[in-house]
C-alpha cells in the first residue's frame, strides 16, 4: 500500500475533524490531522482548512465512510441560500461603447425573460468626487462649474443616443414593453456601480467585456474590478458575442465541489427559467493526480441531481492538462452559450479557473461568463 498521504476532508473546526477521524480509526482506517499544533490549527480554522488524510490506498473507503457519517448527521455546514433571490431589477453599467451596446441588448433579452425592470448607468468623471486631477492634456475650463457642465451635458448626449440606438433594437425585437430607466451619476464607475447594486437592491448586473486588442483589456479594467467585488451575480458579455433566440438552453457550470455550489446553481436555475434549459456540471482535472475525483463527481451528482425534476443536468470530468483548450473543446462538443462559475473574496475566480484562463475565454470565445460570489 502506499505511503503517500491524501486530503480526503476539510474543517472549519478541529474538533469536528478529531470526531471524524474517530470514526475512520474504528473502520480500521489510519488518518492523521494535518498542522494539529495550536498555533496552526488556528491559522487553518480561520481559512477552513483543517484537513483530514489518509494513505491513498485507503481514500475510497475513506470517502464511503465519511459520506455515510454526513448523511447520518449531517453535514458540517448547511449551504447558504441568501443567494438565491428573484431577478426584479437588472443593473447594466455602460460607457457609450459598442461593446457596451452590446452587454445592454443581452440585458433586454434577460429583462424580458425575467419581467424585469432595466437600469442603464453611466458613471463620468466629476473633478470634486474623483480623487485624481486632469492630466496636461486636458483643457482646463474656466472654472470648476464649467467643467462640470461641460462633462454632465457630454454624458447626457452621449445617453441620447445610447438609449435610442438600444431601443431601436428593441423595437426591432418587440421588446418595448420592458421597463427602461437610465442614471447618470458622477463618480468613480466600478465605485459607483458596486455601490448602486448595494444600496438600491438590484439582482442582477450585465455588462460588456473587452477584448485584448485594447489598450486597457479586460483583467485590468472597470468589468473585472465589479465581477471581483460585486455582492449579485455578473453577467460578462464578450465584444463579440451576439445575442441568440436560444440563451441560457445549453449552460456549462465548473464546479471544484465547493459548498457554494449548491446555491449558484439554483440561483442559476432561477435566472435560466422559464426557458427550456440543460444544465453541464463540469469539473476541469489538469493534473490526472486526484485519486478520488470521480467519486467527488458522483457524489456531487447524488446530491444535486434531479432537484428540479422539470431540468435535464449532466455531470462531466473534464481532464486535460491545458484549461482553456479543455473548456474550448467541451463548449464546442456540447454546445454551451453561457459558462457560469463561483467566485470568492480571497480571489478574483477560485481554482477552477485561474485569471488568466478566464481573461483567454472571454478574449478568444464568444461566450458569455456568468459569475456567482461565495461570502468566503
Amino acid at each position: 500500500m502506499s505511503d503517500k498521504l491524501v486530503t480526503v476532508a476539510r474543517f472549519s473546526y478541529l474538533h469536528r475533524a478529531y470526531l471524524m477521524k474517530g470514526w475512520l480509526d474504528s473502520a480500521g482506517i489510519e488518518s492523521c490531522i494535518l498542522n494539529q499544533g495550536l498555533r496552526y490549527a488556528i491559522r487553518a480554522e480561520a481559512h477552513n482548512r483543517v484537513e483530514l488524510q489518509v494513505r491513498e490506498g485507503d481514500v475510497e473507503k475513506a470517502l464511503e465512510i465519511i459520506d455515510q457519517v454526513n448523511k447520518k448527521y449531517g453535514p458540517e455546514f448547511q449551504e447558504p441560500d441568501d443567494m438565491v433571490s428573484a431577478i426584479r431589477r437588472i443593473l447594466v453599467p455602460i460607457d457609450f461603447s459598442a461593446f457596451a451596446l452590446n452587454a445592454a441588448k443581452y440585458a433586454v433579452h434577460v429583462a424580458k425573460q425575467k419581467q424585469a425592470e432595466l437600469v442603464l448607468v453611466h458613471a463620468f468623471f466629476n473633478p470634486i468626487v474623483s480623487p485624481w486631477g486632469y492630466d496636461n492634456t486636458y483643457i482646463y475650463p474656466s472654472s470648476v462649474t464649467d467643467a462640470l457642465n461641460e462633462i454632465e451635458e457630454h454624458a447626457t448626449r452621449g445617453m441620447t443616443k445610447f438609449v435610442g440606438d438600444l431601443r431601436k433594437y428593441m423595437e426591432d425585437k418587440n421588446l418595448m414593453d420592458i421597463t427602461l430607466t437610465t442614471r447618470l451619476v458622477g463618480g468613480i464607475a466600478e465605485e459607483t456601480i458596486l455601490e448602486l447594486s448595494d444600496s438600491e437592491n438590484f439582482d442582477l448586473i450585465v455588462l460588456g467585456a473587452k477584448g485584448k486588442s485594447r489598450s486597457d483589456y479586460w483583467y485590468g479594467s472597470v468589468a473585472a474590478k465589479i465581477m471581483q467585488k460585486a455582492k449579485i451575480p455578473v453577467l460578462a458579455i464578450p465584444e463579440n458575442s451576439v445575442y441568440k433566440d436560444e440563451m441560457f438552453k445549453r449552460i456549462m457550470y465548473a464546479t471544484n465541489f465547493d459548498k457554494s455550489d449548491g446555491p449558484a446553481i439554483r440561483m442559476l436555475l432561477n435566472i435560466a427559467r422559464p426557458l427550456d434549459v440543460h444544465i453541464h456540471v463540469v469539473h476541469i482535472d489538469t493534473t490526472n493526480e486526484n485519486p478520488f475525483a470521480n467519486y467527488d463527481l458522483n457524489h456531487f451528482k447524488e446530491k444535486y441531481a434531479g432537484i428540479p425534476e422539470d431540468i435535464p443536468m449532466d455531470f462531466d470530468l473534464i481532464k486535460n492538462d491545458n484549461q482553456v483548450k479543455g473548456i474550448e473543446q467541451y463548449i464546442k462538443d456540447k454546445e454551451i452559450d453561457v459558462i457560469s462559475l463561483t467566485t470568492h473574496k480571497r480571489n478574483l475566480l477560485t481554482s477552477i479557473l485561474k485569471p488568466s484562463v478566464a481573461r483567454e475565454l472571454l478574449f478568444q470565445t464568444t461566450i458569455p461568463l456568468l459569475v456567482f460570489h461565495s461570502k468566503e
